[in-house]
């Protein structure tokens, strides 16, 4: 049987931490490292103000995707790497449809994956939609699968506190070598649900 794979990028198929520190103390609001740690970590550990049903006025959407294309172009600038022990898992899988669904602008998303050999049906970034809800719910309909067929690979708590109503309890999947730790994504998945390293991949979709 067919498996539906989608994964958020940074911190899944993206090592963008490091650079996403720098980019964020260039854009001029964070003087220091810790200051940027600490809304980076802010931001992973909350449920996002962009979900489907937000009440942000459009001039408040309009600076929300200002910055992130502004933080987006910097971090392309900056330059990351990818995992790639987990892409190349990835790559060994049969009888898979995978997308990306990104709050990360196209700026850097688009370049970075395109280094890899792996075939997305979707990669859907900022730009084409700020709630992952919307955009997970546009490649169900296109692949043809209800939402309880997905696999969602994160590594934060903020996607856990948007998707967990949307998609199957068994199959939103918190990976330990992003922006959230092992201990912190426990707080909130049970620990079937947690991938610890890439090699886990096939045990934990039953591939």
């Amino acid at each position: 049987m067919k498996k539906n794979l989608i994964f958020d990028f940074d911190g899944v198929l993206g090592d963008t931490y490091e650079s996403g520190l720098v980019a964020k103390m260039k854009m001029g609001k964070y003087k220091t490292r810790e200051e940027a740690i600490t809304a980076t970590e802010r931001y992973f550990t909350n449920k996002p103000n962009h979900t489907r049903n937000h009440t942000l006025t459009p001039e408040e959407l309009q600076r929300s995707y200002d910055w992130t294309r502004e933080y987006g172009q910097l971090l392309h600038e900056v330059g990351f790497g990818l995992f790639d022990s987990f892409i190349a898992e990835i790559e060994k899988l049969a009888d898979v449809n995978i997308a990306i669904v990104s709050t990360g602008s196209q700026i850097y998303v688009l370049p970075a994956i395109t280094k890899t050999d792996l075939e997305f049906t979707h990669i859907l970034a900022y730009e084409d939609h700020h709630s992952k809800e919307e955009k997970i719910e546009l490649v169900c309909r296109d692949w043809g699968v209800p939402l309880d067929d997905v696999y969602y690979f994160t590594d934060t708590l903020a996607d856990v506190y948007e998707l967990r109503d949307l998609l199957h309890k068994d199959k939103l999947i918190g990976v330990t070598w992003g922006y959230c730790t092992k201990e912190q994504l426990l707080t909130e998945l049970p620990p079937k649900n947690i991938l610890n390293s890439p090699e886990e991949l096939v045990k934990i979709i039953g591939a």
